[in-house]
């Protein structure tokens, strides 16, 4: 995906990582995330039809319904309703190109919301079988990383990425779903970052207790991006 540059990819400690996206172009990247909303090829690596059928008629949906009202096709300008959108798929793209980390549409287009409890934004796998799931946040006048932290243990303690389970399970190979339940399973906090330097955001993010919880499973991975 065109429309941005990865300005900082630095490993914090052998698990854990801290990577900033820039987006370069607004209008294109915009463009380009509406594009890949509405790309469904990956519907059809699903081997039985009612699989395709009724992913399809979901995913679909979903992606009509950003279109028509949150991300328009001209649009040139990030809002309040597409701004968490905007992180999400930037970081899912950016870990899955650069990362070479399993490439899962975002949740929304294949899992149905549930009130209350919505689950993970982004799911992915590591090179090691390790479910690596993403929680996406966006403030206007500060770096969103506490929110998404403290959303990210949150889930953790209720349980919910073993819940999304059964949600994801299409997607992914029996033992990174068992490592899963084994509680081998990592996290991807993307959030929206302002003008703070890196060096000073990392040492901000590293003092949140919330990123200590973070740290202690498998994989940690930190997505900034400047909005």
């Amino acid at each position: 995906m065109s429309g941005y540059t990865i300005v900082d990819h630095i490993q914090i400690e052998n698990h854990i990582s801290f990577i900033r996206i820039d987006p370069t172009d607004i209008s294109l990247t915009l463009r380009n995330i509406l594009i890949s909303f509405n790309d469904l090829s990956w519907i059809s690596q699903f081997d039985d039809e009612y699989q395709r059928v009724s992913y399809q008629v979901r995913a679909q949906k979903t992606a009509d319904h950003i279109a028509n009202f949150i991300i328009k096709a001209k649009a040139d300008k990030i809002t309040s309703s597409s701004a968490e959108y905007v992180v999400s798929e930037l970081a899912r793209q950016t870990i899955v190109e650069k990362l070479n980390y399993l490439d899962i549409p975002l949740a929304e287009l294949f899992k149905k919301n549930i009130i209350l409890n919505p689950g993970f934004d982004f799911y992915t796998r590591n090179l090691n079988e390790i479910l690596l799931f993403g929680e996406a946040k966006y403030v206007a006048k500060q770096s969103a990383f506490g929110r998404s932290l403290e959303q990210i243990i949150r889930f953790a303690n209720q349980q919910q990425d073993i819940s999304d389970l059964n949600d994801i399970k299409d997607f992914f190979c029996k033992n990174s779903m068992n490592n899963c339940v084994k509680g081998h399973k990592g996290y991807i906090a993307a959030f929206s970052a302002k003008a703070t330097p890196t060096d000073q955001l990392v040492k901000s993010i590293q003092r949140n207790k919330h990123f200590v919880d973070a740290s202690k499973y498998k994989e940690l991975i930190c997505v900034a991006v400047n909005l």
